[in-house]
């Protein structure tokens, strides 16, 4: 989950990277961290596996997968340019469509973020209710 998350930031800081390197630069930084993300979690398919079962099930879960679908499913769709033009007409204005696009951005970054912590809090207070030596995903 941590390389997903950080590809995802990597995206989004892909204007700090076209002005720092080139046009475009993000990809790489963006594929070896998705590419090292996914060799480390084939390497134990089995331990993987567990960790994200115990993801899935944790009650932190959906509202992470929302915010999730908020910014990449809905922002996207809500940021298209030509969605606005139709709509407004000769009253279509960039600055608001961007205005729109990236508080709902902001919103699910918000959601995902409080989800996390949330979901981080429930499996420190899960460590702490188990015998010592014992993992969380392990129950």
């Amino acid at each position: 989950m941590s390389g997903f998350f950080s590809v995802l930031l990597i995206r989004e800081l892909d204007l700090f990277f076209d002005e720092a390197v080139a046009h475009g630069f993000w990809v790489y930084p963006a594929t070896f961290v998705a590419a090292s993300a996914l060799i480390y979690a084939l390497s134990d398919r089995e331990a993987t596996m567990k960790g994200f079962n115990a993801f899935v099930s944790n009650r932190e879960f959906p509202l992470l997968s929302f915010g999730l679908v908020l910014l990449l499913v809905f922002s996207r769709l809500f940021g298209m340019g030509s969605l606005w033009q139709d709509a407004l007409g000769d009253g279509y204005v960039r600055v608001v469509k961007n205005m729109v696009e990236e508080g709902t951005e902001l919103m699910a970054y918000f959601i995902i973020l409080y989800s996390s912590a949330r979901y981080a809090f429930s499996i420190r207070r899960a460590q702490r209710e188990l015998p010592q030596g014992a993992r969380p995903c392990e129950q």
